[in-house]
């Protein structure tokens, strides 16, 4: 009778660690079209709010939202207030639309940039998976019609930080070459995005009056981020468990995640 138990709680065993490689060689094998269809069912529709800061004084506010509808996703970048434009500030609204399919692919993308001088204005759509597609706009700088053919999956900057911590473990040192659009050379770049930190942030998620008539933070919260160098222009940003940005710096410029009216309000007023 021993024996006969010891029999069976080995087999017991082997079919447990059977199944496990199984399992693994499975997730193993899962191909990049299945990884990005996995990380559109994980992601949650939210948006974000920033101060936008230059040299540690706020220049405008900035929202970052991700929603669903039955057949897309949609990203949308807003930005507003004082951006530097030469040696001065101008006052600018910038609106960044993106549409991707439900398996987490670009399909277009439309950029509107308003203000005084040189407002600006293109769209570009994503053609036999390979190819993109910028078409020419009045406002669009004097740049012609071009086309670019580019290693898929195509990201825009925000993206590609979401597809980057969902699509994988948030192991400090872990890298991943990703295809981006840059709309500021309206070029396809392959930058190397590494998870070089983990940290705990303190993020004002409400606000209310003060005395002195301006929003300050009424409630926060703590949010781990991870810090991810690579990104263009020299970015970087610390981001969420979905890649969302919580805070961010390129150059002068820093983005600080914070409650819609400390991002926009006080930003108005001033």
């Amino acid at each position: 009778m021993t024996s006969t138990r010891v029999a069976l709680a080995i087999l017991v065993v082997a079919l447990w660690l059977g199944g496990l490689a199984a399992m693994h060689r499975r997730n193993a094998n899962v191909s990049e079209a299945q990884q990005l269809a996995q990380v559109a069912l994980r992601l949650q529709p939210s948006t974000f709010y920033y101060t936008i800061e230059r040299d540690g004084q706020q220049i405008g506010g900035a929202s970052s939202s991700l929603d669903t509808t039955a057949n897309t996703l949609v990203s949308e970048e807003y930005f507003v207030g004082d951006y530097p434009s030469g040696k001065s500030l101008e006052r600018t609204s910038t609106r960044w639309q993106t549409r991707l399919t439900r398996g987490f692919r670009l399909a277009d993308l439309t950029i509107d940039i308003a203000r005084p001088t040189k407002p600006f204005a293109t769209n570009a759509s994503v053609q036999e998976d390979t190819l993109l597609f910028i078409a020419g706009r009045r406002k669009s700088g004097g740049h012609p019609p071009a086309h670019y053919t580019f290693l898929p999956p195509l990201f825009t900057p925000s993206l590609a930080p979401v597809a980057f911590m969902l699509g994988g473990d948030h192991t400090i040192g872990r890298k991943k070459v990703m295809s981006v659009f840059d709309p500021t050379t309206r070029l396809v770049i392959r930058p190397e995005l590494t998870i070089r930190a983990e940290s705990l942030f303190t993020v004002v998620d409400s606000a209310s009056i003060n005395a002195a008539e301006e929003w300050s933070p009424a409630h926060s919260d703590t949010v781990r981020a991870w810090r991810i160098e690579g990104g263009p222009k020299g970015l970087v940003a610390w981001v969420d468990a979905e890649g969302r940005i919580v805070a961010a710096q390129a150059g002068s410029l820093t983005a600080t995640r914070t409650a819609f009216e400390i991002a926009f309000k006080n930003a108005k007023a001033k």
